[in-house]
């Protein structure tokens, strides 16, 4: 049992003692828990920021939290470590996948297919699962609507004609492809000769995801190609800042490389955290597929 100082003196004591299961998918790791009673927004903030706290907390990219939904299986939020609304994160709906198949909390139905559909606040998605033979869930697979190459659907608030969108920071020009995945991302090429290793992505990624040409800021990817079926890339989240890996953000990369004609229509992105398969044809629904894990689980108390 594990006792967290309360940093923050929210109104969250009465969500305390929480069973919690630490997660992660491929590095990008989240703290994930079920309430049975209700609970806001304004709480549900409070609860990432002090959850996610790496000295105070658990630590964690993000919380993800199980709620009812009338049109899906599940239905699932996700806060941020800053305490913002996620919401949606590939990886983060792969976890809780795993999460409810784990802990029998599906139907019988749902068991015997491998699959769930589960609904966020920005759209509902169908999760396919691989289990070992004691029956715990390794691997996940999401199928989610086609990416959008629309620049108002990624909350850029100047829309020109262009592919992409120029960014002057500080004294240089960077050229960022905007895609959205339900959530926002802007995606930086680099150019031959330049590996993503040497990027100062902890520099940069924070002045492209607050600039004012985002309405509500933007996950910022940079990427290389390795190869017609290989990407290397590294994501700097909103509100998180630099993660071992983001699904939304390999989805978004594939997208912006299939569509400058790149590579061909499965690849694997590589991320420091791990690598993603990633499957899109140029139109239609697109699917992720890698490893989910459970670190630990305990019981917090305030």
């Amino acid at each position: 049992m594990l006792e967290v100082k309360n940093i923050l003196g929210a109104d969250i004591a009465s969500f305390f003692p929480l069973d919690v299961w630490k997660m992660h998918g491929c590095g990008n790791d989240f703290v994930v828990f079920h309430i049975e009673n209700q609970i806001s927004d304004e709480q549900l903030s409070s609860l990432a920021r002090y959850l996610c706290n790496r000295n105070f907390g658990i630590g964690a990219d993000g919380i993800i939290v199980s709620v009812p939904s009338d049109n899906a299986d599940f239905g699932m939020r996700i806060f941020n470590l800053d305490g913002s609304d996620g919401e949606m994160c590939v990886n983060g709906i792969r976890c809780f996948a795993k999460y409810q198949f784990d802990q029998n909390r599906v139907s019988v139905s749902n068991r015997e297919s491998g699959e769930i559909s589960i609904e966020t606040t920005v759209s509902l998605v169908d999760v396919t699962v691989k289990r070992d033979d004691s029956g715990l869930v390794t691997r996940a697979s999401i199928t989610l609507p086609s990416p959008s190459f629309n620049p108002l659907d990624c909350g850029v608030t100047t829309v020109t004609q262009d592919v992409d969108i120029l960014l002057d920071i500080d004294e240089e020009t960077i050229d960022v492809q905007p895609v959205s995945m339900g959530n926002p991302h802007a995606i930086h090429w680099l150019t031959e000769g330049h590996r993503t290793t040497d990027y100062e992505l902890i520099k940069i990624g924070p002045r492209v995801e607050h600039d004012t040409i985002f309405r509500e800021k933007t996950n910022f990817e940079i990427a290389e190609i390795v190869g017609p079926d290989q990407i290397r890339a590294r994501v700097w989240e909103r509100g998180v800042g630099e993660t071992l890996a983001c699904g939304s953000g390999a989805c978004a990369v594939m997208a912006s490389a299939h569509s400058r004609g790149l590579v061909g229509d499965l690849v694997v992105v590589a991320m420091p955290g791990g690598e993603l398969s990633v499957e899109w044809s140029g139109e239609g629904p697109i699917t992720l597929e890698g490893e989910v894990t459970k670190v630990f689980e305990t019981t917090i108390e305030s």
